[in-house]
């Protein structure tokens, strides 16, 4: 074991915290950083039964580390094994040996980004007919009734896509803080007297209460609508732990402290701390004037040429450590008073099992009203708009000339295939409301930025400077409805409305007479 500690130094902390990569690492490096989910087992149990599992993603997924963590156990020639689809410049001879080792039987474990599996299954489909099955698959990860996933097939191949894995679980995020802050790395390699500021940073996240902040934090970023991979969270606390560098310092400040470190790397999670839970813009009264107070106690005014701006930084440095070290600060309240309300509503009406379908889906139809014609409270039916004009250009005037119930719109939440369902923890990217009175469904994806432009209109934004991407999002899912709708050609109630002064005028016909009201 003693040779095996050699590799687990602090430059491999160090190495960690700038974005190692698995296929760089020893075989003791690897189990030093393995965290064990759901799709350990899922793989094993595929592999036992004579599949290929095919992983796709993004680099930095963990691709690579499962097969190398797997190959020791299921050896080649009897396993295949797909490193890296990149190496081949040409697709057709990896797809050759591919089709060997599937049409002889052989299980294994392929490793190919997204880009390049959906150009193999979208080019080379006609040469090699179990490409077939793998765009089934890739085009199937996610459903939104079981009862239609029924038609995949998932008998000798099985494609998992880590773009849907949520890995800012509290398993997963309490493994990785704890593969990190070994006693190894705590103990070994520290040629010096005293604390450095290593230790210093790993005995913090050794603390029961900034280990459970860090979980709560972490899984509140894993709600956003941002893929985060296993290489972004090593990196993360791998840079708290190290700031980046191998040299242990002994006389470090407050540059060197991990609550500090949190928001001033570089990578995936720091910029989404950054982005959504900036300690500036989340602010609390009780909390920001407790620590303001503290921070004017710790400066004193005589070490200091501007005084304002020294509290200010102080300020800062105690409000992030509070994110962390909220019980042990002892002011009365957490660090999630501070951001449990991020992106609130969509968040609870995606993730909350307890919100009642119909409540939801009422909501909704009544946000999408209101987007339209601010002020509306309508939830029992949804009116349809339509715009004439280029889709490229803003929407001066818009037309309406029917209204769907309720009844014929469903919410819809998305999940794994079912297949699929016990390998990886999914966190849905949004919620659907879905038409159901037609031939053909047809399904609005309500994600976060489409919600909150939903909500401008609470804001009072007006319609012409509202974001031109949601609004077509939510006129083509209006336009696919309208084509199932059926209609009176001689007579009904249009509404024209004037997108630049919000005026709506309702035209009424019936055969040859008509009457216009403006409002």
């Amino acid at each position: 074991m003693a040779t095996e500690t050699t590799h687990l130094r602090l430059e491999f902390l160090a190495r960690l915290s700038q974005g190692g990569f698995a296929e760089k690492l020893s075989p003791e490096q690897r189990r030093a950083i393995h965290i064990t989910t759901r799709l350990d087992d899922f793989i094993d149990d595929a592999l036992a039964n004579g599949k290929q599992v095919v992983l796709t993603g993004n680099p930095g997924d963990g691709k690579t580390q499962y097969i190398l963590r797997k190959q020791p156990e299921y050896p080649e020639p009897d396993f295949f094994y797909l490193y890296d689809a990149s190496e081949f410049a040409d697709y057709r001879e990896l797809l050759d040996e591919w089709e060997s080792a599937f049409e002889a039987g052989k299980p294994g474990i392929l490793a190919i980004n997204d880009g390049p599996l959906y150009e193999m299954t979208t080019s080379y489909t006609d040469h090699y007919p179990f490409l077939e099955t793998i765009e089934d698959q890739f085009q199937n990860q996610i459903v939104y009734d079981d009862h239609v996933a029924g038609d995949v097939d998932f008998d000798d191949l099985v494609v998992i896509d880590l773009n849907n894995r949520n890995v800012l679980t509290r398993k997963v995020v309490l493994q990785a803080i704890d593969n990190l802050t070994a006693d190894h790395f705590l103990k070994e390699g520290h040629n010096h007297s005293g604390t450095c500021h290593i230790q210093y940073n790993i005995q913090k996240l050794q603390n029961d209460t900034i280990r459970d902040n860090f979980k709560w934090l972490l899984k509140t970023v894993g709600k956003l609508n941002e893929h985060v991979t296993v290489r972004d969270l090593l990196n993360f606390i791998a840079y708290c732990i190290t700031g980046g560098q191998a040299d242990c310092e002994v006389e470090f400040g407050e540059e060197l402290k991990y609550y500090n470190l949190a928001f001033e790397g570089d990578g995936k999670i720091f910029s989404l701390l950054n982005e959504y839970f900036n300690p500036r813009d989340l602010t609390h009264p009780f909390i920001d004037s407790t620590l303001w107070a503290d921070a004017e106690e710790q400066v004193n005014p005589r070490d200091v040429e501007d005084l304002s701006n020294a509290i200010d930084t102080e300020f800062l440095r105690q409000k992030r450590r509070f994110y962390f070290e909220d019980n042990l600060m002892d002011i009365g309240f957490t660090g999630r008073d501070l951001y449990h309300e991020i992106n609130y509503p969509f968040l609870d009406q995606r993730n909350n099992p307890n919100q009642s379908e119909e409540g939801v889906k009422e909501e909704t139809i009544e946000m999408i009203n209101g987007y339209f014609s601010p002020g509306s409270s309508q939830r029992s039916e949804l009116r349809l708009w339509q715009a004439h004009n280029y889709r490229s250009k803003n929407s001066l005037v818009l037309i309406s000339r029917t209204k769907i119930p309720k009844y014929d719109l469903e919410r819809k939440i998305p999940d794994l295939h079912p297949d699929i369902r016990d390998a990886i923890d999914y966190t849905p990217t949004h919620h659907a409301l879905e038409y159901i009175g037609g031939e053909t469904p047809v399904r609005l994806k309500i994600t976060r930025e489409l919600s909150q432009s939903l909500s401008a209109l609470d804001a009072n934004v007006p319609y012409l400077v509202r974001d031109r991407e949601e609004e077509q999002q939510l006129l083509e899912f209006m336009e696919e409805i309208e084509y199932q709708t059926n209609y009176s050609e001689v007579e009904g109630r249009i509404l024209i409305k004037n997108t630049e002064t919000g005026d709506v005028e309702v035209l009424e016909v019936h055969d040859d007479r008509y009457r216009v009201d403006v409002r």
